[in-house]
């Protein structure tokens, strides 16, 4: 089964924000675009087998959240009916439970 692949409005201002500080710091558009490109593949691939994700799990259970980490960057998603919703794309050094925890 192949889940359909969706992204909050919050991650789509998150790519556009990864896109902005990989530019910033390659100032180089082509691998800017191959890093967006690499990152987005990921979770294309992730809609095979969503579970093969990392669970998110705060004070030992579970949140119904996995991610998936690309390069410098974790994508949060859930798994709903036949679809991959992806609610953040954060920097993996950021202090992403807070972040990810109130916002999906």
């Amino acid at each position: 089964m192949y889940y359909e692949l969706v992204y909050s409005p919050a991650a789509l201002e998150d790519l556009d924000q990864v896109w902005n500080e990989v530019y910033t710091s390659s100032t180089d558009l082509s691998t800017t675009d191959n890093y967006i490109s690499a990152l987005r593949n990921e979770l294309k691939e992730i809609c095979k087998n969503p579970k093969l994700g990392k669970r998110l799990c705060y004070e030992d259970v579970f949140t119904g959240i996995y991610y998936i980490s690309c390069k410098k960057y974790n994508a949060f998603y859930r798994i709903r009916a036949n679809k991959v919703e992806v609610g953040r794309i954060l920097y993996n050094r950021s202090n992403y439970m807070k972040l990810v925890l109130g916002s999906m």
